[in-house]
Order: structure tokens, then C-alpha cells, then sequence
């Protein structure tokens, strides 16, 4: 599995492909630009700060409209058949 972080034209600017533990830290492999092979670490504390992100009512609100963004995105497909 992965996950894609695409930019506001479209682009793919990381792909995500494993998130170990490596130590006390998290080791998020994957590549750059679709291209650069990288590793990247989230420490203890920058985790803390990915947990406040989450939690924050924007990705609330998100997680809650997800069913419907979802369904919305099914009918768009069939409507172009």
C-alpha cells in the first residue's frame, strides 16, 4: 500500500510506501518528486504535532464527510458513462 501527497496541479510530490519505528523515532520511506529515493524520521516530539494535526476539527469534519466525498466521487464516475 501507499499513499500519495499530490500537489495543488496534480503531481505526485511523495509517494509513501513504508513507516517503520526505528528507534524512538517513525522512519517514513518513500520517494521524492516521484523520483528521489528518501527517508524521512518523525521524532517523539514532531509526533506529538502530527496527533494535534489530526485531531484538529478541519480533519474532523473531514474523517465526518468522508463517507459522502466518497459516494459523491462514485455517482461523478457513473454520470460519465
Amino acid at each position: 500500500m501507499k499513499l500519495t501527497i499530490i500537489s495543488d496541479k496534480g503531481v505526485p510530490m511523495m509517494v509513501v510506501t513504508k513507516v517503520t519505528r526505528k528507534g524512538h523515532s517513525l522512519e517514513v520511506t518513500g520517494k521524492m518528486m516521484g523520483a528521489w529515493p528518501a527517508k524521512m524520521y518523525i521524532t517523539p516530539k514532531e509526533f506529538w504535532i502530527c496527533i494535534r494535526i489530526a485531531l484538529s476539527p478541519a480533519v474532523q469534519l473531514y474523517l465526518l464527510a468522508y463517507p459522502f466525498i466518497l459516494l459523491m466521487g462514485i455517482f461523478k464516475k457513473n454520470d460519465k458513462k
